[in-house]
């Protein structure tokens, strides 16, 4: 979206008439204006915020409008929010990019942490300096619960460039109001971190104001209202006309003429001798019908009588028929047509292994070769049911994250490292401090392009795994290590860190001797073939 265009109208001379052939001159009309704009930068290039601008409305005559602007060359994560004394705030949560597109992943990289660097703990030891261990360790220390709302807004610092071009985030009109705005808020942030480099954000004062001097728009509006009253004073008297015309109608009732029929008595007597008969002969078709009902449920029941007589002799003959057969099989054990193949003794093995199978599934209630298909399909739909909890996507924040907590950047690792400050991360229902690192490229590490130190580093300091604060999976302690400041040794406390992948290992930082010096191997994670 292009940039709103700063406009004006105002001065109260009158209009000049216009010219033959020329265009006619705008209705009166009112049209949008900025009245005042401003834009703002982060001091720093990562951030979260939140951040938050106050501001009273002008109590414009024709209304007026706040607006948060956006001016960024890359896509950026946003949840903004504007409240209005003490309404619902109008909020919304978006990935917008430099033309007003949104969706797509904000273009963040720089600062938030990779596959190999999320942490489930900022720091688990002492030592001096901050930071938390990633791929390489750098210092950090223990973080507990964070606080549930942040306490403070980040600062953001006036910009006095001209904007080229920008983009509308969320705007709030205050035209329709039924009493006047008091206070206004802008409040905005995003769950991860976003790189503000060249990001500014504007807050732009929208006034209503006519497109002709105010004087005549007043007398357009004063001309409408007349014009109004004038339509509506004639659709009253054309009414009133209607309705007395429907009054005054008069309704003719012409009455019918009266005709005289005469009746003759021998017609009569045999149209109604006709009539009896008719009547005579549809009862005894009717009582026809009756008597071939009745006789067709007799005919049933009796059939049905019957069978059940059959069907009775058919049981007791087939109860006979088992007795007999039992009672011969009693004393005919090897006969293969009383107990199928293998004979009694097989029959008699079956029978005993159903007996040892109900007394064990008695006693194992959980083994799965004793679920009858009901159990089974009751506990797939909950196995199904915690399958659909785990993939369900994990809740949005409710709100902006705390108070970013202070970090001490440590000695730098080597010579082309970058720092990544640490940031709050929405994991698992809550917020998780990622606490910052130096970056070391693997040419550093290749071409030996680390921290040096003139002598080895003392031995390790012992150190006591707290527990985890957050319940994450394939979480690994990393031991920490010595990192030569260039003066003195600092302890480099152990941190927990997650897994980036099942088949990856933790290899340890470690220095080794190149001549006269130390050169320090940042820890990283390596494949188990070795591979780093």
């Amino acid at each position: 979206m292009a940039a709103l265009l700063l406009g004006a109208c105002g001065g109260s001379s009158p209009r000049p008439a216009a010219s033959y052939g020329a265009a006619p001159p705008p209705e009166p009309a009112l049209e949008p204006a900025v009245a005042a704009q401003r834009w703002y930068r982060a001091t720093t290039t990562c951030a979260q915020g939140p951040w938050e601008l106050e501001l009273a409305p002008s109590g414009a005559r024709w209304g007026e409008e706040i607006e948060l602007r956006l001016s960024t060359p890359r896509r950026i994560g946003l949840h903004a929010e504007l409240i209005v004394d003490d309404d619902p705030p109008l909020a919304v949560d978006r990935v917008l990019d430099a033309r007003g597109g949104v969706g797509g992943a904000p273009e963040n990289a720089r600062c938030v942490a990779d596959a190999r660097e999320r942490l489930a703990l900022a720091r688990g030891g002492g030592g001096a300096g901050g930071g938390t261990p990633g791929t390489p360790a750098v210092p950090g220390r223990l973080v507990g619960p964070p606080p549930a709302r942040a306490t403070t807004t980040a600062r953001l610092e006036l910009d006095e460039g001209a904007v080229t071009s920008s983009i509308d985030v969320v705007r709030i009109s205050l035209r329709d109001r039924p009493v006047p705005a008091k206070r206004i808020r802008i409040r905005f942030w995003s769950a991860e971190p976003n790189d503000l480099e060249g990001v500014l954000f504007g807050i732009a004062h929208i006034e209503w104001r006519p497109n002709v001097p105010e004087g005549e728009y007043l007398a357009f509006l004063e001309l409408r209202e007349r014009r109004l009253r004038e339509q509506l004073e004639r659709e009253r008297l054309e009414r009133e006309r209607l309705e007395a015309e429907r009054r005054a109608r008069v309704t003719v009732v012409v009455p019918a003429p009266v005709v005289t029929v005469k009746v003759d008595p021998e017609t009569e007597r045999r149209r109604r001798e006709a009539e009896e008969r008719g009547r005579l002969e549809a009862e005894r078709r009717l009582e026809k019908l009756r008597r071939e009902a009745e006789e067709e449920r007799r005919r049933r029941a009796v059939e049905d009588e019957e069978r059940a007589r059959r069907r009775a002799i058919e049981v007791a003959l087939e109860i006979e028929r088992r007795a007999r057969r039992e009672k011969f099989c009693a004393t005919h054990h090897d006969d293969r047509g009383c107990w199928g193949p293998g004979g009694y003794a097989m029959h008699a093995a079956f029978e005993n292994h159903r007996k040892e199978r109900t007394t064990y599934c008695a006693a194992h209630a959980e083994d799965a070769r004793c679920w009858s298909a009901d159990e089974r399909a009751r506990r797939r739909k909950v196995w199904q049911a915690r399958i659909d909890d785990a993939l369900a996507p994990p809740p949005p924040p409710d709100g902006p994250p705390p108070d970013p907590l202070a970090e001490e950047v440590p000695p730098k690792l080597s010579a082309n490292a970058e720092w990544r400050p640490g940031y709050w991360q929405w994991t698992a229902g809550t917020w998780v401090w990622l606490a910052g690192m130096w970056r070391v490229p693997d040419e550093d590490i290749a071409s030996e392009q680390t921290t040096t130190a003139p002598a080895a580093p003392p031995p390790p300091q012992p150190e006591t795994p707290p527990p985890p604060p957050v319940a994450v999976a394939q979480v690994v302690w990393v031991p920490g290590f010595w990192q030569w400041s260039g003066s003195t040794w600092v302890w480099i406390g152990g941190s927990y860190q997650l897994r980036p992948d099942p088949r990856t290992r933790w290899r340890a930082a470690e220095w080794q001797p190149r001549g006269s010096v130390h050169v320090l191997i940042p820890g990283g994670w390596v494949r188990l073939g070795g591979a780093r």
